[in-house]
């Protein structure tokens, strides 16, 4: 299944500031210092593979690399896995883009054809495991076959394979636009997105990237985040303060939400389990029940949240000890967040 921004990065790599902020943080070894980055300029991306399918999803950028003007083929991947045929999918755009130049006269074929690098930028849960080269897609044969194979590689960007910490020590734009997509709770989120504001008013483009950026941040988080109110500022440096007064706000009306929901299905929950034992003290012992354990999975909840906030992402064992807790458990852990310098001195034995 596609996730849901894809047209929220179209958009932001329809400006060429973006785009090279992407070239100098991300391009290949040796690519970025050679490219006039004053020459950018968007190519039509309307054309038609050889299948017969129009292409207008990516975006074609083109740049003068030491004097000549070479194409840079910028497909954004959003599919939750990676895609084996993504080499045999990107060579049928190559060659629809040579296709498209010549029948355009944008390019002379007695001229040659121009360089194309082929960028796939992926934002899916999984890592791409898969090979960029289309050569190894073809299964082994005698070596004298070899020259007449295709040959065409693509470069990958894998959001997700970069650290946080890597990512924040870049102090790019690009580089906390792709902490910001795969940030785990609205504490990293907040961080990410003050590393973005920081990021921006070092850039020489700030006055640009400030209202576009601000612009995409606010459509993001209104996909992650159902009702929160942001800030009418064009700005995101401007209004980074109220955006993360605004997320505190959302998170704690979430709480509040999830706690209303336990206790309520605690409730259906005991009135069931009374109904089904036919006797009306079974069905009060079943609704007390049914509230404790909705109270409880609420404490439960606060605390998880409490606990990531000030240590970061628990295990899945030390989620695990939250959900069994018992209430005396959950107080006393809950007792010990204000003090406790690691999850250790949180979990420690509490029967003391």
């Amino acid at each position: 299944m596609a996730h849901l921004h894809d047209s929220g990065y179209k958009y932001l790599f329809s400006h060429a500031e973006l785009v090279q902020e992407l070239l100098e943080t991300f391009a290949p070894p040796g690519v970025s210092e050679l490219l006039d980055y004053t020459t950018l300029r968007l190519e039509s991306g309307n054309y038609v593979t050889p299948a017969m399918k129009p292409r207008a999803d990516d975006l074609v950028w083109s740049v003068e690399l030491q004097g000549r003007r070479i194409y840079l083929y910028l497909l954004l991947e959003f599919q939750s896995t990676p895609d084996d045929t993504m080499p045999m999918r990107m060579l049928q755009y190559v060659a629809a883009l040579y296709d498209h130049l010549l029948r355009s006269k944008a390019v002379d074929i007695a001229d040659g054809l121009p360089p194309v690098l082929p960028i796939v930028l992926y934002n899916g849960d999984a890592r791409w495991r898969q090979s960029s080269e289309l050569y190894a897609l073809i299964r082994p044969h005698p070596p004298v076959l070899k020259p007449f194979q295709p040959q065409l590689k693509f470069w990958l960007l894998d959001e997700g394979a970069f650290a946080a910490a890597e990512l924040e020590d870049m102090q790019r734009v690009m580089a906390a636009i792709f902490c910001f997509e795969h940030t785990p709770d609205t504490a990293a989120a907040k961080r990410a997105i003050r590393s973005l504001a920081d990021a921006i008013a070092k850039s020489p483009f700030k006055q640009r990237l400030d209202r576009v950026l601000a612009h995409w941040v606010k459509y993001r988080l209104k996909s992650r985040m159902p009702g929160l109110n942001t800030p009418d500022a064009d700005e995101l440096t401007r209004g980074i303060n109220m955006l993360e007064t605004n997320i505190d706000r959302w998170e704690a009306q979430a709480i509040a939400r999830g706690m209303q929901q336990g206790i309520q299905q605690g409730m259906q929950q005991g009135m069931q389990r009374g109904i089904q034992q036919g006797m009306q003290q079974g069905m009060q012992r079943g609704i007390q029940q049914g509230v404790q354990q909705g109270m409880q999975l609420g404490e439960a909840l606060l605390l998880q949240r409490q606990l990531t906030r000030r240590f970061g992402e628990l295990s899945t064992a030390q989620q695990a000890r939250l959900a069994a807790a018992t209430p005396a458990q959950l107080e006393i852990w809950g007792d010990r967040v204000l003090d406790a310098a690691s999850l250790d001195e949180v979990f420690g034995d509490s029967r003391h």
